[in-house]
C-alpha cells in the first residue's frame, strides 16, 4: 500500500510527464527542414513514452483511489510555436536534464522497495535513454549541416 507522500510523489512524477515539452510538440509540432523528418520521430517518441509512464502511474494511482491533479502545459511552451526542429531539440535536451534532475531528487524520497521506487527508476531510465538518442540525433543533425 502506498502512503500519502508516495501518492504525491507518483503525482508528480505524472505530472512532470503530462506537461512535458516532448508530449506538447507532439501537439504543437516544430518546423521541419527537409531531410529532417526522422529527427522529429525522437520527439514523438519520447512523448509516447511520457504518456506510457503517465498511463502507468495513473493505473496505480487510482487503484489506491488517489485523486490526481496533471494540471497544463506551462505557457512558455508556446514561445517554441513555429521554430525549427533543430533549434527545438536544444530545448528538449535541456527539459529532459531538469527531468531527469527531479526524478533523482524524487527517488531519494522513496523507499527502495516500493512500487513508486519502480515506477521512478523506469522513469529515470527512460530519461537517461531519451538523453542519449537526443546527443544521437543532435550530434548526426549538425555533421549533415557540416556536409
Amino acid at each position: 500500500m502506498l502512503t500519502w507522500k508516495q501518492m504525491e510523489l507518483l503525482n508528480r512524477v505524472a505530472a512532470l510527464h503530462h506537461r512535458s515539452l516532448p508530449t506538447y510538440l507532439a501537439y504543437a509540432r516544430p518546423w521541419v527542414a527537409l531531410g529532417g523528418e526522422a529527427n522529429a520521430h525522437v520527439i514523438d517518441d519520447i512523448a509516447a513514452d511520457h504518456h506510457d509512464l503517465v498511463e502507468r502511474v495513473l493505473e496505480v494511482l487510482e487503484s489506491a483511489d488517489r485523486p490526481v491533479s496533471l494540471g497544463d502545459f506551462p505557457m512558455e511552451y508556446t514561445s517554441l510555436n513555429d521554430l525549427s526542429l533543430d533549434f527545438v531539440l536544444g530545448e528538449v535536451i535541456r527539459f529532459e536534464k531538469r527531468l531527469l534532475h527531479s526524478l533523482e531528487d524524487i527517488a531519494t524520497w522513496l523507499d527502495r522497495e516500493s512500487t513508486a521506487m519502480r515506477l521512478v527508476n523506469l522513469a529515470i531510465g527512460m530519461a537517461k535513454g531519451h538523453l542519449q538518442n537526443l546527443a544521437e540525433v543532435t550530434k548526426s543533425s549538425s555533421s549533415r549541416t557540416a556536409s
